[in-house]
Parts: C-alpha cells; sequence; structure tokens
C-alpha cells in the first residue's frame, strides 16, 4: 500500500519555528511529509503545493476552487478552531473530505489575553504610560478596583470556563451565559447561569467567549448592545463578527461603554483609518491572543494528531458542516 502524501503548505513562522523533528517524525512513521518555509502567494500557488495531497495541515483558508483541483485530498487538519471562516466545510464534506480542528489549544493563552486586556482598561496602563513618555506626570485617570465587581462571560466553553476560574482568582463576581445549559452546567462551571438580558444589566464587564457561527454571527447588535450597564467595560478576544462594530463604536463615544479591549476585528490588519484607532478608550491587540509558545505547541500537536489519528481509522475532532 502507498504511504499517504501529508502537505503543510503555508505555515506562519511561530508554527513553523515550533514544529520539532519530534512532531515532525510522527508524520513521516506513517506519510511522506512536505513543509513549505513560506505561504502561497495566492491560489494557484496553494494549488499547486497540495495538487497530489492525501491530506493538508492548512494554517489558513482553502477555497473551494482549490479543493476542487486536490482529487486525492482526504483531510484537512486545520491549525485553529474556526475552520468554518477559511473552509466550506460542507463543500468538503460533499466531496469526501473530512476536515478537523483543534480545540481547546488556547484555553489558558487566550484567555489570560482576556484578563490582561481587562486589567489594562481597568487601571488606564495604556494612556498612564503613553502620558509619562510624552513627559506629562497626570493623576487624574481614575483607575477600577476588579475585586468585587461582575464579569458576564457570554461563551462558556473552554477559553470561558478558564476566564471564570481566573476572575474569580482576584474575587470577581462571575456569571454567564451559554445557548447549550443542561442541568447541572452552572455547578459544573462553578458560577451562576443567567439570561443574556440580566448579564448584559448588570455586568460591569463583559467578555465574549463565543464561537463565530450563522447563529451568532452579530450577536450583540445594536439591540443588545442597548441594554449593557452604564460604564461597563466589553472585552473581545473571539470574533470581531459577534458585534456589531458601528454600535460598539457608538457606546464607546457616547460613554455607556467606558471602554473595549479588543483582539478581532472585522477587517485584519486593521486599516489605518479605522475609527477604533482615534478612540482613547479603546486597548488594540492586533489578533495575538493565542500566540505563546504553549498554545502554539498544542495547536501543532493536535492537528498532527488529528492527521495521525485519521490515517490510522481513528477520526477526531472532526467538524460537522
Amino acid at each position: 500500500m502507498n504511504r499517504p502524501k501529508i502537505v503543510f503548505p503555508d505555515p506562519d513562522p511561530p508554527l513553523l519555528r515550533l514544529l520539532t523533528p519530534e512532531l515532525v517524525a510522527q508524520v513521516e512513521s506513517f506519510a511522506a511529509f512536505e513543509v513549505y518555509k513560506d505561504r502561497p502567494s495566492g491560489n494557484e500557488e496553494l494549488a499547486e503545493r497540495i495538487r497530489d495531497a492525501d491530506g493538508v495541515i492548512l494554517g489558513w483558508g482553502m477555497s473551494n476552487e482549490v479543493m476542487d483541483q486536490c482529487r486525492k485530498l482526504k483531510i484537512i487538519s486545520f491549525t485553529g478552531i474556526g475552520v468554518r471562516n477559511f473552509v466550506d466545510v460542507k463543500h468538503a464534506n460533499e466531496r469526501g473530505v473530512t476536515v478537523t480542528n483543534t480545540p481547546g489549544y488556547g484555553d489558558q493563552s487566550v484567555a489570560e489575553h482576556a484578563l490582561a486586556l481587562m486589567f489594562a482598561l481597568a487601571k488606564n496602563i495604556p494612556r498612564n504610560d503613553g502620558n509619562l513618555r510624552s513627559g506629562t506626570w497626570d493623576q487624574s485617570l481614575e483607575s477600577i478596583e476588579l475585586r468585587g465587581k461582575t464579569v458576564g462571560l457570554i461563551g462558556i466553553g473552554g477559553i470561558g470556563k478558564r476566564m471564570g476560574e481566573l476572575c474569580k482568582a482576584i474575587g470577581m463576581n462571575v456569571i454567564g451565559w451559554t445557548r447549550r445549559s443542561y442541568p447541572g452546567r452552572s455547578e459544573e462551571m462553578g458560577f451562576p447561569l443567567v439570561s443574556l438580558e440580566e448579564l448584559l444589566s448588570t455586568s460591569d464587564i463583559i467578555s465574549l467567549h463565543l464561537p463565530l457561527t450563522e447563529d451568532t454571527r452579530g450577536f450583540l447588535g445594536e439591540s443588545e448592545l442597548s441594554k449593557v450597564k452604564p460604564g461597563s467595560l466589553l472585552i473581545n478576544t473571539a470574533r470581531a463578527e459577534l458585534v456589531d462594530t458601528p454600535a460598539m463604536i457608538r457606546l464607546l463615544e457616547s460613554g455607556q461603554l467606558a471602554g473595549a479591549g479588543i483582539d478581532v476585528y472585522d477587517e485584519e490588519p486593521l486599516p489605518a483609518n479605522h475609527p477604533l484607532i482615534g478612540l482613547p478608550n479603546v486597548i488594540l491587540t492586533p489578533h495575538i491572543g493565542f500566540n505563546t509558545q504553549e498554545a502554539i505547541q498544542n495547536i501543532l500537536k493536535i492537528a498532527i494528531d488529528n492527521v495521525s489519528n485519521f490515517f490510522r481509522g481513528n477520526i477526531t475532532n472532526k467538524v460537522l458542516p
């Protein structure tokens, strides 16, 4: 029996740097493995790289046009969670291609990043740092003591649950909302589950941890955002498309939202003239919540395990259409 061919056509530098000899050997124990050193220039080059592959470890996107040129393709192992933003999973399944992702790889890293954004907002870290660097000694910016404040977690998967644990550790009151409630879920999480309206109207800090699906796109629209507690903070390390960005900006300008910490955007890279950039009560980071050595190691291990398991007859982390 011929050995399958596995291709990693588009690794980013962090993934390439942490693709250890041990991980390469794991793939080469059952397959020929081809790893490129950079991302392809476009669809044509991507198709050329993976045309004869049986399996692909995918860092970014694959169009249906490219997929249709890969007649031998059996599995796409996506290095991340939100694969539906980058691959048409329904189309892949119709072609007999299994799509997998890497759940749980960044629970700790992303939760820590959300916590860091919350602290930076509450303590005015960037603004105070900027004042000092510009020669201004200004002690007038009042910060927020987080102990005793209520953080509302929208979405309580792995990242949301870990965020709750971290917030409880500093003495915050934690509440959560989930689409998938069942008896005992609140006890399992260690904090009460409430309605979305109650969470929005009573939380001092709202932190988003939902996946992006057709059901959650635009989840916090103008109507929902209008219900937030005046003076609250919003943290989004999940997906920009969960929030009506223009409506959020209006609330930030009016002060109903006192601030926002954002790591994800409708358009990435963020355009230089984007209105968020001019708001002093917003802290922006360039979609880096996942980017720790530990999380990248996890993502590679899970993605390679998915390919290895597939060709050994045991499908893991399959994504349904």
